[in-house]
């Protein structure tokens, strides 16, 4: 019955992270269909909506003139923004162009707002770029959660691992294994001590040290199985509510290693946790 309310609970915890995530776009860049162009994903907070979209806005403008080179008065950015000139002339009217393609509002306990958005912009001064079309603005990864939620759920740390946390992973399941494996052991050597207690012929010595080795095991198979619980509960919060990692954890990379009074090419293997 216990374990049925944990599982239950850890779904539950696990249901609301997920329900809770912004878009995707928001953490993971998106690749650019073509070479003329690049994504990039600003962020601006503002007492409302609109304030907080034309500081995004000009943190956008500001980042890709500084890449393509060209110069531009923020303070008259500012005012065409507050008074509401379309992107499109603007970009024209600064030689910088930027396409929005999403947006997403995340209002803050404070009554503020953040605004994230995302703009296919130039990706250099001499090129005319070509827009894609974008249409995953509300995607938000959810069956990469399902999966690592069912992952982790049958395997501790498996979550972790498809998200390109290896290490975690890995540290998750040994420590799990470990947890689990103690609980278990302490569990069968505390009823080796508990049928010595109820063998008749024992004497009053043996008596006195089988329950005081009973009561340290059984002490410590609650705390074994209470922390492998933890750690179960916090393998499964963690593993959907992480951002997936696009990069390898464990790669190969080419380097070179020295060899007489020279170097030779070699391949390095690098690892992040």
């Amino acid at each position: 019955m216990k374990r049925s309310i944990l599982f239950t609970i850890t779904l539950l915890v696990a249901c609301c992270a997920m329900a809770q995530q912004a878009p995707q776009w928001t953490y993971t860049t998106p690749k650019a269909g073509n070479e003329t162009y690049l994504y990039v994903c600003e962020q601006g907070i503002g007492n409302t909506q609109q304030e907080a979209l034309n500081v995004a806005l000009s943190r956008v403008f500001q980042t890709t003139a500084n890449r393509i080179g060209q110069p531009f008065d923020s303070r008259q950015l500012s005012e065409s923004l507050q008074n509401g000139t379309p992107l499109e002339v603007i970009s024209r009217q600064y030689n910088i162009p930027i396409n929005k393609v999403c947006d997403y509002t995340q209002p803050l306990q404070s009554g503020a707002y953040r605004v994230y958005i995302l703009c296919q912009v130039a990706a250099a001064g001499n090129i005319v770029p070509v827009w894609d079309s974008y249409g995953e603005c509300a995607s938000t990864g959810d069956d990469d959660n399902w999966r690592a939620l069912l992952k982790s759920v049958f395997v501790p740390g498996l979550g972790q691992m498809g998200k390109g946390y290896v290490g975690e992973g890995v540290v998750t399941l040994v420590g799990e294994v470990l947890l689990v494996g103690g609980a278990v052991g302490t569990y069968y050597l505390a009823q080796d001590r508990l049928n010595t207690m109820r063998d008749p012929q024992v004497s009053y010595r043996a008596f006195s040290s089988a329950q005081g080795d009973y009561n340290t095991l059984r002490t410590s198979n609650y705390i074994l199985w209470g922390t492998a619980a933890g750690l179960y509960l916090f393998n499964i919060i963690r593993a959907v509510s992480m951002n997936k990692r696009h990069t390898d954890g464990l790669a190969l990379a080419p380097a070179a290693m020295p060899a007489g009074a020279g170097l030779t090419p070699a391949v390095a293997l690098t690892f992040k946790f």
